[in-house]
């Protein structure tokens, strides 16, 4: 079963005990952890790429003039989303910190933050 197909089973049946922020939240701590335990050369792939698939997301979602977040807040998150996303295009992608970028995006919407 390929990480997302995970991802989204676990997404789908945790839907109905958690809030959407924790449920977003698990999605971040979950990229966050595939990139750390990258091992090998088809790991780093597939980390990258729902690294990349993500901030795509979090990019289109407050590109949407329907986002109920405050203006200021959605250009502040798509500054970090664009940084992420071209992290994900360097050469050599730097892993620890798109996976720190993840993890303070899951304790913000876990309210650890």
């Amino acid at each position: 079963m390929s990480s997302t197909s995970r991802v989204l089973k676990a997404y789908g049946s945790a839907s109905a005990l958690r809030s959407q922020r924790e449920q977003d939240a698990e999605i971040f701590r979950r990229v966050s952890a595939g990139l750390r335990s990258v091992s090998d050369e088809m790991s780093k792939v597939r980390a990258i790429a729902d690294a990349r698939r993500l901030w795509q997301t979090v990019l289109a979602a407050n590109h949407d003039p329907l986002n109920p977040l405050p203006a200021p807040l959605r250009a502040q998150i798509i500054a970090v989303a664009n940084t992420a996303l071209r992290t994900t295009d360097d050469a050599q992608p730097n892993l620890p910190f798109l996976a720190e970028i993840a993890d303070n995006f899951a304790a913000g919407l876990s309210g650890q933050r």
